[in-house]
């Protein structure tokens, strides 16, 4: 796990940019929950997400790599080098950050409908 990630650094490539983290997680192939979790450091960026981010803020991947905290960046090899990542091909991967997350938003949502309900009921 990484031991330092520098949010102020990532925010200013990215508002510099013009761009949201929400476009920072379609361009590494993650969720925006997986992206929150590695701006929170609870969560590693893997070599394919640093090389993919990387290439959309337009720095070399050892910045971003050193910037995260992820692991040393020699352990990516060729992974950080690799042609961006085609987008006919998403690769997804079902973690239990992202379950996690789907839970936390079904139990938003079974709220916010109960909520609506209780007001109709009340009418």
């Amino acid at each position: 796990m990484g031991l330092f990630f520098d949010q102020d650094w990532f925010d200013e490539r990215l508002k510099s940019a013009g761009l949201t983290r929400v476009s920072l997680a379609q361009a590494a192939g993650m969720s925006v929950d997986e992206v929150e979790m590695v701006f929170r450091d609870q969560r590693e960026l893997e070599g394919r997400e640093v090389a993919a981010i990387a290439r959309m803020l337009r720095v070399e991947p050892r910045e971003v790599a050193n910037r995260s905290g992820a692991a040393d960046p020699e352990d990516f090899g060729d992974v950080t080098r690799q042609s961006p990542i085609r987008e006919a091909e998403p690769q997804f991967v079902v973690t239990r950050e992202v379950i996690g997350g789907l839970h936390e938003r079904m139990d938003r949502l079974e709220r916010l409908i109960e909520m609506v309900i209780a007001k109709l009921d009340r009418r």
